[in-house]
């Protein structure tokens, strides 16, 4: 039994719905379902009634969950008070992390492993296959990377997808999903051809049987986001960056819509050296990052 088995659990209890509570953690229902098997298989007991509405706990599923809850919260109060009773103030770490999931993610896990535990922090955007170099050498502690991996440990995190963000007024905007067919002909802010989220955006387009309209790129996530703002025209981007810059401004009326048929993703992994025994300044990181992902994965 994993966390992210009882964290995909408690997803799925509060949301009382497989398919919502995947939307909510970015992976697919078929992910979703079969963690979810792999949970009821190990404990021997059935956690949901499955009916065509939703779903609804058994009697084990209601016993379960407030011990699944307090293990979550227990085990992050334990790894992050383990770290910081070992990790001394000062200590450097080097972190890698992707173009785009580094806008978006590492932001509060650097102030919070700075405010909260006096490391110092560099941060170093990669190429995912640089990053699994980089950390293999141990030219970086860590790195937030993607899978598949070879020559380095990684710890799935989430699912990555690629979102439109839409303007109130646009038609796409009308509904929470999108075929990405129908983005054909639809005016478009994206990153640079030469980034791994385009490439993951044109093969999509290319499975959908179409060719999109760029009207506008950038070399960087953030970048596309703040002209797509400024010119009120769609862009596409991650997901759980787009949710964070809706949660960031209470005066943002914009649409994340997800995408589906095919559905553009990549699993985001936290990556470590074979066969190293981490410092205390690498948990304590780790802490900070585990605690940061499972608010992005809570349902609202």
């Amino acid at each position: 039994m994993e966390l992210r088995h009882l964290r995909y659990f408690l997803a799925v209890a509060d949301a009382a719905h497989f398919t919502k509570a995947a939307q909510k953690l970015w992976v697919s229902q078929p992910t979703l379902s079969q963690q979810i098997k792999q949970l009821e298989d190990e404990l021997g007991a059935p956690l949901f009634h499955r009916g065509a509405g939703g779903v609804q706990l058994t009697a084990a599923g209601e016993k379960f969950r407030p011990y699944a809850e307090r293990v979550l919260r227990e085990m992050e109060e334990a790894v992050a008070a383990l770290g910081e009773a070992e990790a001394a103030p000062g200590e450097k770490l080097k972190i890698g992390a992707l173009e785009g999931t580094a806008d978006y993610l590492l932001p509060d896990v650097v102030a919070r492993a700075v405010s909260e535990s006096k490391l110092e922090i560099s941060v170093e955007v990669l190429p995912a296959l640089e990053l699994q170099w980089a950390v293999a050498r141990e030219e970086l502690d860590l790195a937030v990377g993607t899978l598949p991996v070879s020559s380095v440990m990684a710890e799935p995190l989430y699912d990555e997808d690629l979102a439109i963000w839409a303007p109130p007024s646009h038609r796409l905007a009308q509904n929470r999903r999108a075929r990405l067919a129908e983005l054909e002909n639809v005016p478009l802010f994206c990153v640079s051809p030469s980034s791994p989220l385009r490439a993951l955006l044109e093969d999509g387009a290319a499975r959908a049987g179409i060719e999109l309209r760029v009207v506008a790129e950038f070399p960087s996530s953030e970048a596309v986001l703040r002209a797509s703002i400024a010119a009120k025209i769609p862009a596409i981007l991650p997901a759980p960056m787009l949710y964070d810059a809706l949660h960031g401004s209470k005066n943002l009326n914009w649409h994340v819509v997800a995408l589906t048929n095919p559905r553009p993703h990549r699993t985001i992994a936290l990556l470590r050296r074979k066969g190293r025994e981490e410092n205390p300044a690498i948990r304590v990181f780790g802490a900070h990052l585990g605690a940061v992902v499972s608010e992005l994965l809570r349902p609202e």
